[in-house]
């Protein structure tokens, strides 16, 4: 049984210190993302199972892992951290609502596609709406974003859409489009040929999956029993077609470089384009800061589209 009565901020910053052990895997990524030493990591994590009762994880030379209690603890603390955060953003709608920090996931490289008018969304933002709020952004893969906006962690995402960004909970707002085109690297079977390619000849070649953002219309085109390799994230799909093993879809502004050197060479016609959204959670999207910035976001895209 815990030995835990009541919370005090010392448990309170042991938990949180717990739950990026956690989320990292490792003792060696946590230290990383905390900034503090893994004898500390060691010490905050003895500590929170001395106060709980309990051992939480096994650690040693076998490796980092999470006993049936950890998991327990790690699910119980993301329960409390998001009703903190709620409670602070129900604070934040005191006032004017205006004030406190606000954290964004963005899906990695929507930033630099040429539709995305992010940073000009931001500085109209704090311009207008924000001086007295703190902006927190962080980059990741788009399932990362997702997972992200659902647990509290972030109030806004910005990502590819796709079937789970209609996840229950979450509302999302179209911002801007991504075009994504099968390509091949130099070197590879299909650069030479430039013969019009079925549908059919495509299968025979290894892909490389985008995992969660695997657009709809190349569905199937696998052969069967085939084992994909998988890109999470537009520099890690490039990573794998450059590779020269891999057929795969990468964003056109990623690939444009890489064709003009050569380096890369589209495959037929075969196209997706997704729209980028902006994500929140349904219960938060009444709130002043979030609602403000994403207004802000349609706002400032829709300009383009006229």
């Amino acid at each position: 049984m815990s030995k835990l009565k009541q919370l005090s901020d010392l448990d309170l910053k042991l938990l949180r210190v717990f739950v990026v052990i956690v989320e990292q895997g490792s003792f060696a990524a946590a230290q990383g993302q905390l900034n503090i030493s893994q004898s500390v990591l060691s010490e905050n994590l003895k500590s929170l199972e001395i106060r709980l009762g309990i051992r939480l994880c096994d650690r040693g030379p076998g490796g980092f892992r999470v006993l049936p209690e950890g998991k327990d603890v790690y699910a119980a603390a993301k329960r409390l951290f998001l009703a903190v955060d709620d409670f602070k953003f129900d604070l934040a709608s005191v006032g004017d609502g205006l004030s406190g920090e606000l954290a964004l996931a963005l899906e990695d490289d929507v930033i630099v596609n040429p539709a995305s008018r992010i940073p000009e969304a931001l500085k109209e933002y704090v311009n207008s709406y924000g001086r007295r709020i703190k902006l927190k952004i962080e980059i990741m893969a788009g399932f990362q974003v997702l997972s992200k906006v659902a647990d509290g962690t972030a109030q806004i995402g910005i990502t590819v859409a796709v079937d789970r960004t209609r996840l229950r909970g979450i509302q999302s707002i179209p911002l801007f489009k991504e075009t994504l085109r099968l390509y091949c690297s130099e070197g590879h079977e299909l650069y030479s040929d430039n013969s019009p390619l079925a549908q059919e000849k495509i299968r025979e070649y290894h892909y490389s999956s985008r995992g969660h953002l695997e657009p709809e219309n190349f569905a199937g085109t696998l052969k069967a029993g085939d084992t994909e390799d998988i890109g999470l994230g537009a520099q890690a799909q490039l990573a794998l077609i450059l590779s020269g093993r891999n057929v795969g879809y990468v964003p056109d502004y990623i690939a444009a470089p890489y064709v003009v050197s050569g380096k890369l060479k589209q495959i037929g016609e075969v196209s997706s384009e997704n729209d980028v959204v902006a994500a929140v959670r349904s219960k938060n999207s009444g709130l002043k800061p979030i609602e403000q910035l994403v207004r802000v976001l349609e706002r400032v895209h829709g300009k383009q589209q006229k």
